[in-house]
């Protein structure tokens, strides 16, 4: 018996770790993502975002069943305030999608990666505020250090940047969200897939013939259900993240994405660096190389202690 608080310590440094690493596999698709969506450039990104959440829905169906894990589903139709949270959470994902397609598809990427830079202060506040998590002196730093570098750029460009606001407010409020809904991420996330299933399917009758996914070639067709692999895919590993890392943490992670964002944009996408960038982006990459050596000094500093 005495044994156990030591068992219990090392579960938790396993799944934290096991978070870490789920954390940054989603970001590192969501990342190269921005590669795959012009292939679909000529659909509208509501359209694209319906075939998304119909495709992840049937996807996340296959494995719900595939890992006889129904009783968890059907569970939460006992529980009227897991499934309010379900439901804005599909809604703020929906959303979320919806405006990132729209600025990658109209050469509005690096801005869109703005955007998901500035989410992470937004997480580590609501983490201080809603969840009282605590942050060390380092980490503290680099989030002061990040929040300088996306004030210059927003100072600048000298406009409000609208988009990278709406995609930070929707993703921040996610993930909140995910940390605090008490299910387990399959059966999660096919409700919330579920949900937004009639809705997608409603909009592809109206706006597309023969409901869209039906009326495509072979190659546009292997491409909208590829769209999985960049949606219900990375959902899985940060559903998994949001509930064994602090949404400290889970912020930090969210500089992967947006920085592959903001590299691929200006290497492959063709997108021009402007000047504030080239202050900002240095900046922000800064703080995240302090946030991560802490996050890694302090992960180590666990494993040490008896």
């Amino acid at each position: 018996m005495r044994f156990s608080p030591l068992l219990s310590l090392s579960g938790e440094r396993a799944g934290a770790a096991a978070g870490a690493a789920a954390g940054f596999s989603a970001h590192l698709l969501w990342g190269v993502a921005v590669l795959f969506w012009p292939l679909l450039a000529d659909m509208s990104p509501v359209s694209i975002m319906a075939h998304r959440m119909i495709w992840s829905c049937v996807f996340m169906g296959l494995l719900l069943l595939f890992a006889g894990q129904i009783r968890g589903l059907c569970s939460l139709t006992k529980e009227l305030k897991t499934l309010r949270r379900i439901f804005w959470s599909a809604v703020l994902l929906g959303t979320n999608w919806s405006i990132f397609l729209w600025a990658v598809n109209t050469g509005q990427v690096i801005e869109a990666s703005l955007g998901y830079f500035i989410t992470p202060l937004l997480n580590v506040l609501m983490g201080r505020i809603l969840l009282g998590e605590r942050l060390s002196r380092l980490q503290a730093l680099a989030i002061l250090l990040a929040a300088a570098g996306v004030t210059f750029s927003v100072a600048a460009y000298g406009r409000v940047p609208l988009t990278g606001l709406c995609l930070a407010g929707t993703f921040a409020m996610y993930g909140y969200l995910q940390k605090t809904i008490r299910v387990a991420p399959l059966p999660g996330f096919f409700a919330q897939t579920l949900l937004l299933a009639p809705l997608a399917l409603l909009w592809l009758a109206c706006m597309e013939q023969g409901l869209g996914f039906f009326g495509h070639g072979s190659v546009r067709q292997l491409q909208l259900m590829g769209t999985v692999l960049f949606t219900a895919v990375p959902l899985l590993f940060f559903g998994y993240a949001a509930r064994h890392v602090t949404l400290a943490t889970i912020g930090i992670l969210q500089y992967v994405s947006p920085s592959l964002n903001f590299l691929l944009a200006v290497t492959v996408l063709g997108e021009t660096m402007k000047a504030p960038d080239r202050i900002a982006f240095p900046v922000i990459w800064l703080a995240l190389a302090i946030y991560t050596w802490d996050a890694l000094h302090e992960f180590r500093r666990m494993k040490e202690r008896p």
